[in-house]
């Protein structure tokens, strides 16, 4: 049968500096990662409130709905709002935003891709001119850093951008 052992026969050791230190950190770490939720939830790590953004007028006829915050090969999309004038209206991209994506899919689907020295063309045949249409462009960034984009409707306005990849 073993002795028993009293309460104040144990040995303990404390450390309260240590202990402090430890809660303290403790703290911090719980902190931050509240910060990153937050700034998630906000769009500052893609999709969200802080994120989405307008480039252009929609006066003009040619209007840009983005996001300034995106991951890298991660699914994303552009949202073109054109009015077209009669015919073919042609929609150039810089050689900047094509070379940094890999283009996916366009809705609706363009008559056929064009490559210029300075930019990708891509020609739509709209049904109903003077009324505004919509070309989504989804699409996934390849590299991280600054995307800069330039989308011109050939004939009228032109519409700059810049999106942020994150890693």
């Amino acid at each position: 049968m073993a002795p028993e052992r009293k309460a104040r026969d144990l040995q303990v050791d404390e450390d309260l500096k240590f202990e402090k230190a430890e809660w303290r950190t403790e703290r911090i770490g719980w902190i931050v990662m509240a910060l990153i939720l937050l700034a998630t939830l906000a769009g500052l790590l893609g999709p969200g409130p802080l994120s989405e953004r307008v480039a252009g007028d929609p006066a003009s006829g040619l209007w840009v709905e983005y996001n300034k915050f995106e991951r890298r090969q991660a699914p994303t999309q552009l949202v073109l709002h054109v009015t077209p004038g009669s015919g073919t209206s042609r929609i150039r991209f810089s050689q900047d935003f094509i070379r940094k994506v890999e283009i996916q899919h366009i809705d609706p689907q363009p008559e056929r891709s064009e490559a210029g020295i300075d930019d990708y063309t891509f020609p739509f045949v709209f049904s109903d001119t003077g009324t505004e249409s919509v070309v989504t462009v989804y699409f996934e960034p390849g590299k991280i850093g600054m995307l800069d984009t330039e989308v011109t409707l050939e004939g009228g306005p032109s519409v700059r951008f810049s999106q942020i990849v994150y890693p």
